[in-house]
């Protein structure tokens, strides 16, 4: 197992909205290097080379390294690629094309995250929902081809936590997919704290059976500290700690029961708008510190 870790630039969204004011924050104040790239930071309604070089040579004036992009809160409260309205799921569709155009051209490998939620009348008319199911797998082998012609490494959907969404084993496994000359492989980016979906039970509730059973195919995992009842996107500070249930030594065993190879454990902490800008920091920091100990413990240095 090689991992890195990194962090989501989530925790910036109107605080540190340009670039040059987060980038110092993940290189001086954190002390990594690897950043995914929260979607909710990009205006894709402006010209999309532009912005995406900027954010290309703020990244490189830090000494930063773009991995990818990934869907915030913002494109989250949307139904996108299982939206029932055809206006709304076509304009979708174009939306995700533009985030890979603009992942090519900011210099990322990799994109994708939320891909789509059912509207209520749909999940529970079963033709409708098998309808809509089929029309996201054609959805997501369409912007698989539009990756590959981009450079890009491979497609992300995110396991979710709420039932309407991609949100189980079985669903995820549905979905992925291994590419071959003219798609790029659809991935898993494993979010830790996202077992927590209603009605479900056994293994679709349990994080560590998730990270065994598909750590050969999610080179990306989302590091929250959570409990069983929610999606809380918490640091790992000591207080949180001990209410949650996500523990780095636990993780990392399961990762490599699994079989991981090349994994960006990446931080997705979400503080409230409304906390301290100082607290938020300091939050980041003990978050870093907890992940880059347990990874040091471990043999493996200064990963990230």
């Amino acid at each position: 197992m090689r991992p890195t870790l990194g962090i989501n630039t989530c925790f910036a969204v109107k605080r540190w909205p340009r670039p040059d004011d987060w980038a110092p924050i993940v290189r001086d104040r954190l002390g990594l290097t690897l950043v995914q790239h929260s979607l909710d930071l990009v205006d894709l309604s402006v010209p999309s080379d532009a912005s995406a070089e900027g954010l290309r040579f703020a990244v490189d004036r830090h000494g930063l390294e773009l991995h990818s992009t990934f869907t915030g809160l913002a494109a989250y409260s949307a139904n996108l690629l299982l939206d029932p309205v055809d206006e709304r799921h076509d304009a979708a569709r174009r939306w995700f094309e533009a985030v890979i155009a603009f992942s090519e051209h900011a210099g990322g490998r990799a994109t994708g995250g939320h891909v789509g939620a059912f509207a209520v009348a749909d999940w529970l008319d079963p033709d409708r929902r098998a309808s809509l199911w089929r029309r996201l797998s054609d959805d997501l082998l369409r912007l698989a081809a539009r990756a590959r012609s981009a450079g890009l490494e491979y497609l992300v959907v995110e396991n979710l936590a709420a039932a309407r969404e991609p949100s189980t084993m079985a669903m995820i496994e549905d979905l992925l997919s291994e590419g071959d000359d003219d798609h790029v492989p659809i991935r898993l980016c494993l979010d830790v704290g996202h077992m927590c979906v209603p009605g479900t039970s056994g293994d679709d509730r349990d994080p560590y059976a998730w990270l065994r059973r598909f750590a050969r195919r999610a080179p990306i995992v989302q590091l929250q500290q959570s409990d069983a009842d929610g999606d809380h996107h918490w640091p790992f500070t000591p207080e949180r700690n001990l209410e949650g249930r996500i523990d780095a030594e636990h993780v990392l065993d399961a990762l490599e029961a699994g079989g991981a190879g090349d994994v960006a454990l990446v931080l997705e902490v979400i503080p409230p708008f409304e906390q301290d800008d100082d607290a938020v920091l300091d939050d980041l920091v003990a978050s870093v510190d907890y992940w880059r100990e347990a990874l040091a413990r471990r043999g493996f240095g200064e990963a990230g």
